[in-house]
């Protein structure tokens, strides 16, 4: 697909609050002429009184476009959270169409993501080993895809993806909690639905490549508790499950702009890694997990949202310590002797 052309998958933009970057997001669907775009957009919580202007000029802003599209709206009169907003959403997205690209508001897309994705979708969409495809890689160093313009993981990041219905579907029947009664949750415990899954949820053999994620997703599987991970783990959970695999590109193709104060889930002091083009043609990988990239990406979930990263986060509230304690970790010894402790 050349730029210029209008993008036949139908993309979902996820949305609440932020009309800033809902600005943004929108310029860049602009340039993309998607024909058809699905809005879920979370409602204004009845405790921050500035959140209902907020919320009705993000609304606004999805509502006046200005080009030929077929436009559906989810709009909640109350707020869900972003867990039932997102899962409610996307079953109501996957009534209607059979495969999708997915924003969040502050994930801002190389106009090459579309491309890239349409690319993906049609090549794996009779590939039942495909699950995911990513824009966002993470910064895992280019040289692991050993040439390809992209590498099979197993887990992969949501910061601008792609996936198919019966995909989709297949998660939810493994994990249907329904947020009955999430709109009366927003100001207390639990705040959202259980984890609830019929039956267990055992990450496939091949599935991961060192021991600290394997304990980590054996607690996500296992844990009841709603509130202790994000819809995107239990969505890994499945994809584990199944065996399946996450297209994971070798340029970052999405820069996510929902860092800082304003944030409701990403508050830390952190500059946005850029988006970059992908290069046409693609050089496509052989269908198989590439165990360096895979254990890269491990390495780098746990060191943002592995126990020791969340307790820090409770521990340490000023952003700009944080950002401070992030770049010590970062430096490449500190780095290479993190790699070994939790690498294996």
């Amino acid at each position: 697909m050349r730029v210029s052309e209008p993008l036949r998958t139908p993309v979902v933009l996820i949305v609440f609050n932020r009309p800033r970057v809902t600005r943004r997001n929108v310029a860049a669907l602009r340039a993309a002429r998607p024909e058809e775009l699905f809005v879920i957009a979370d409602g204004p919580r009845a405790n921050r009184p500035d959140d209902a202007a907020l919320c009705d000029q993000v609304r606004a802003v999805v509502s006046d476009l200005d080009w030929p599209v077929r436009l559906h709206t989810r709009f909640a009169q109350r707020n869900l959270g972003l867990e039932a907003n997102v899962e409610l959403g996307m079953d109501w997205v996957f009534s209607q169409a059979q495969r999708a690209i997915v924003l969040e508001d502050d994930c801002i897309p190389d106009p090459t993501f579309f491309g890239y994705c349409e690319q993906l979708l049609d090549r794996y969409e009779a590939e039942p080993r495909v699950w995911l495809v990513s824009g966002d890689n993470h910064g895992v160093p280019g040289q692991l895809f050993a040439g390809a313009s992209y590498a099979f993981s197993t887990w992969a990041s949501v910061w601008g993806w792609a996936t198919w219905a019966d995909r989709w579907h297949r998660h939810r029947a493994e994990f249907p909690r329904d947020h009955a009664g999430a709109e009366d949750r927003y100001d207390r415990l639990p705040r959202t639905a259980d984890a609830y899954r019929p039956a267990p949820a055992i990450p496939h053999g091949g599935a991961l490549v060192t021991q600290a994620a394997r304990r980590h997703f054996a607690d996500v599987a296992a844990n009841p508790d709603g509130d202790a991970r994000g819809w995107d783990h239990h969505w890994w959970v499945s994809i584990m499950a199944a065996g399946g695999l996450s297209a994971v590109p070798a340029a970052n193709l999405v820069e996510n702009d929902g860092f800082g104060d304003d944030a409701t889930h990403t508050r830390a002091a952190k500059e946005p890694d850029p988006a970059v083009p992908m290069r046409f043609p693609m050089v496509h990988p052989p269908l198989a997990l590439n165990a360096d990239v895979e254990r890269e990406l491990e390495l780098i979930l746990l060191r943002t949202d592995g126990r020791l990263s969340r307790l820090a986060r409770r521990v340490i509230r000023p952003l700009w310590l944080r950002s401070v304690v992030r770049r010590l970790i970062a430096f490449p010894p500190v780095w290479r002797a993190v790699r070994r402790l939790v690498g294996r």
